[in-house]
């Protein structure tokens, strides 16, 4: 499942109660649209797009919307450590970013990759988590060995310089 993110989605609130059980849910009408902040969920369930309902109070719970229907959304309950609970209308509802998404980024970001003695070789590494909008937020290559660093949306180039046969880790962190 491919996570994705906005960094323009705008907060809304649930338009009619649900229960534990629920796996739909409507926002106010009018609304859905501005909630994905310009996102658009591939069918059949293969992208997420993660909101909290009730955020910063005890009924807090993390979902992922996995289909959408103008106002109505087809959603995935109780995820990152939240348990599925009743919510009522008028509910917040708002995207999120939470330490499943950071871990989950990681994951894919600190992999070692075996060079074999190819000296001077460029390889792209993809980041099936990068945020499509334009901006690469996360680079930077620690592992001491490289010269250079590409960085486009979605992958970064790396040129090693390896005088031995031996896998490398590459750690990516945010830069300051």
């Amino acid at each position: 499942m491919t996570r994705l993110y906005s960094s323009i989605s705008v907060q809304t609130t649930l338009a009619s109660p649900i229960s534990s059980g629920d796996t739909t849910m409507t926002v106010s009408s009018g609304t859905g649209s501005s909630l994905l902040g310009g996102v658009t969920l591939a069918a059949g369930g293969a992208d997420q797009f993660t909101v909290a309902i009730d955020p910063d109070t005890a009924n807090e719970e993390i979902i992922f919307i996995t289909a959408a229907a103008s106002d109505t959304f087809t959603v995935v309950r109780g995820r990152a450590g939240t348990t599925a609970v009743s919510h009522s209308s008028g509910a917040t509802v708002k995207h999120v970013l939470t330490s499943d998404d950071l871990n989950a980024f990681e994951s894919g970001l600190n992999q070692t990759l075996p060079f074999n003695a190819q000296v001077r070789t460029t390889y792209t590494l993809a980041l099936t988590d990068a945020v499509t909008d334009g901006v690469t937020e996360l680079v930077g290559v620690t592992d001491g060995v490289t010269d250079g660093v590409g960085v486009g949306v979605g992958q970064i180039s790396v040129i090693v310089y390896c005088p031995h046969s031996v896998p490398i880790p590459m750690n990516c962190q945010q830069n300051p």
